[in-house]
Formats: C-alpha cells, sequence, structure tokens
C-alpha cells in the first residue's frame, strides 16, 4: 500500500462525513483547582490513534492483498475524536492572561518538531526514490506550504500536504490560530472561539463554491473543535460529571455506540462529531484510576502523535512486501509485527525528539518573551 492510496481511502470517507492547571483568570473557570493531567484523556488519545492505525491496516490489506473491503474502516472515527479532544484541551490548559505569544509558542512546540522531522524525511524519500511514495512529486512551493501547514491540492485530488496525514495538522493549526485570536476576550474566549468557528462554517455553506483553501477553511469539520471546547464548558461546570463513576461512563459510551449504528439523517460531521463528543464525555466520567497498565496506557498516550504521523511507514512496508510473496496468514502477522515496531519506535520518537524539542523551544522562546 502506498502513502497516497492510504490518503485516498482515508480522504473518501472524511470527505463525506500541554498541560497547566487553569489560572483564575482563563477561559474556563472551575470552583476547586484542576489536575494537571487527566490519565483518562492521554489513554483515549492512544485509542484514536490505534483506531486510525486500523483504518490503514484494513485500507492497505484490500488495495495491496486483494481484500473485498475493509474491515476497519469504521476506525476513522479516530480522528473525529482527536478533534474535539483538541478542543476540550486547548480550553482546558488555555490561560489567556499570559496573552497570545505564549499560548503560540506552546503549541508550536508541541506540534512542529515531530511534523517537520516527518515532512522532511518525506521530501528526502520523494527526491532519491519518488516510487516508495507513489511517485509524490516536490517542488520549492509544496515544500514551504507543507513546512507552514497551508495544505494544497495534490494530483489526486486531495487537500493535503506531502505528509499526507498532515492535512489534520493543517486544521489544528488553523484551529489554534482563531483560537489565539479570541485570547483577548479574556474568560469569553471559548465561547468567542466557538461562535468565530461556526460562523466561518456557516459562511462557507452560503457560499460553497471558491479556491482549494476556501473550501478547506470553511469545512464544517472545524464543528468538531467546538464540541470539544463546548464540552470543556460542561466539564467545567461539574454537575454532570459529580459523582464520577463507571455507570456515567458506560452511559455515555452507549450513547455514542448507538448514535454511530443508527441511521440518522445527520451531516456525516454533526453525527460523528457527537458520537466523538459522547466517547470523550464518557472517558472524562470515568473514576480515577492507577496502577502499572494504566501507566502504559498513558505513556502510548503520550506517543499517539508520534504513531499518528508515522504508522503509515511502517504498515505500508510490510504490507508491499509481504503481500506479494507470502500467503494471507504471513501478511498479517508482517503487519501485527509492523504495527508493534511502529507503537514502539513512536514511544522513542516522543522521548527522543519530541519531548527534548519541546522542553528546548520552551525554554528558548518562554525566556524571550518574559525577558
Amino acid at each position: 500500500m502506498s502513502l497516497e492510496s492510504a490518503a485516498d481511502m482515508f480522504h473518501s470517507f472524511v470527505s463525506v462525513h500541554g498541560t497547566k492547571p487553569i489560572s483564575a483568570s482563563a477561559a474556563t473557570p472551575m470552583a476547586s483547582p484542576r489536575p494537571a493531567r487527566l490519565p483518562a484523556l492521554q489513554i483515549l488519545r492512544f485509542i484514536a490513534a490505534f483506531l486510525v492505525v486500523l483504518f490503514h491496516v484494513g485500507s492497505g490489506l484490500s488495495v495491496e492483498a486483494g481484500h473485498a473491503y475493509n474491515p476497519f474502516h469504521d476506525g476513522v472515527i479516530g480522528v473525529d475524536i482527536f478533534f474535539v479532544l483538541s478542543g476540550f484541551i486547548i480550553a482546558y490548559t488555555a490561560e489567556p492572561a499570559r496573552g497570545m505569544g505564549h499560548f503560540a509558542v506552546r503549541r508550536a512546540a508541541r506540534v512542529v518538531p515531530l511534523y517537520w522531522l516527518l515532512t522532511s524525511g518525506v521530501v528526502f524519500v520523494a527526491l532519491v526514490a519518488p516510487t516508495l511514495v507513489n511517485g509524490t512529486t516536490v517542488s520549492a512551493e509544496k515544500i514551504v506550504r507543507s513546512y507552514l501547514f497551508i495544505p494544497y491540492q495534490k494530483d489526486n485530488g486531495f487537500i493535503q500536504p506531502l505528509l499526507f496525514l498532515g492535512w489534520t495538522l493543517c486544521f489544528e493549526m488553523y484551529f489554534y490560530a482563531l483560537f489565539c485570536l479570541c485570547l483577548s476576550t479574556g474568560r469569553y474566549t471559548v465561547w468567542c472561539s466557538c461562535a468565530l468557528l461556526s460562523l466561518i462554517v456557516l459562511v462557507g455553506w452560503i457560499r460553497p463554491e471558491g479556491s482549494t483553501l476556501w473550501r478547506f477553511y470553511t469545512s464544517p469539520l472545524i464543528l468538531e473543535f467546538a464540541f470539544g471546547l463546548i464540552l470543556s464548558q460542561i466539564y467545567a461546570s461539574r454537575l454532570p460529571f459529580e459523582p464520577r463513576g463507571t455507570a456515567l461512563a458506560a452511559l455515555l459510551a452507549t450513547g455514542a455506540l448507538v448514535l454511530y449504528l443508527l441511521d440518522l439523517d445527520l451531516h456525516s460531521v454533526i453525527k460523528h462529531g457527537f458520537v466523538a463528543t459522547l466517547i470523550v464525555a464518557s472517558f472524562l466520567s470515568l473514576p480515577p484510576f492507577k496502577g502499572r497498565l494504566v501507566g502504559i496506557l498513558v505513556l502510548l498516550g503520550d506517543a499517539s502523535y508520534a504513531l499518528y504521523l508515522s504508522h503509515p511507514y511502517f504498515i505500508q512496508a510490510s504490507i508491499k512486501i509481504a503481500a506479494p510473496r507470502v500467503g494471507g496468514d504471513l501478511t498479517l502477522l508482517a503487519v501485527v509485527i509492523a504495527v508493534s515496531l511502529a507503537i514502539a519506535i513512536a514511544v522513542l520518537l516522543h522521548r527522543l525528539v519530541e519531548r527534548p524539542a519541546q522542553s528546548f523551544i520552551l525554554k528558548r522562546f518562554t525566556r524571550t518573551q518574559t525577558a
């Protein structure tokens, strides 16, 4: 399976359808101090990333191994979960009193280093051995736009950067920019952001025709960030989540499953956005838990960003090598090994690249800001 093939199948579905407590002046005040980290959400981050991994396993096997369909097609819900999670976490960790610069540096430190590293890898392979990335072509303009999170329309018709999964990061950075603009409204930042996101989608619905970037930036997908923002306000009230327990979590998860299975006449983004919101809410409802297994799952959640961006390379290599040469059972074994390797490499990338780079940027630029 090539990167472009995975992108084709991934986008065919999608087209239709930081960590400090908040200060008293933040966008979502709470009566009691908030924990700096929410382990349940970190675990959910890993689950969301793994769902996307499964989707690409299924799509790869369907393309390269002749499978009739993708058994993990529903794994794309992982992207919706990521967007809702992003909206929630941004509101949860925002500190409007510290200004736009502080927010921008923290977001850049979190997203940019690993994305630039893997984008550089795609550029190198595309120049040296373009057949390995299905003939992806590079140019100065495409490289610059990819590094700056500005998507463009490829020959296959999809709007994405060179690192094809980076299309979600283009949405993420766009959301961060809009949220950053609203920080000046102080405690109204969240509601101002929700209103701005909704207004943009409304304008896009009224005037759907436009350039590539117009269609991308007015996509209804950005409403999923608003769902996360609204959930942060509900969580801040504490009322629906007190007392937290497995019964409430199970009820919310069941509601998400029923809504997903029902054939409701809703826009796919609305339906999947609501499902993702219920899933995030169900994990927020879980009581505190700890233990060795929880620690491992939280670590995998910490490495979920690296797993999300890097896993297609391992899956692609295993399927393309194994499918033409061995039987179906051995191909599946090769894929299992590749997924395990992808998870292990993701943990290494998190520890050796993400964390050191993030620490360096925060120390260097936050010191500059306060100097």
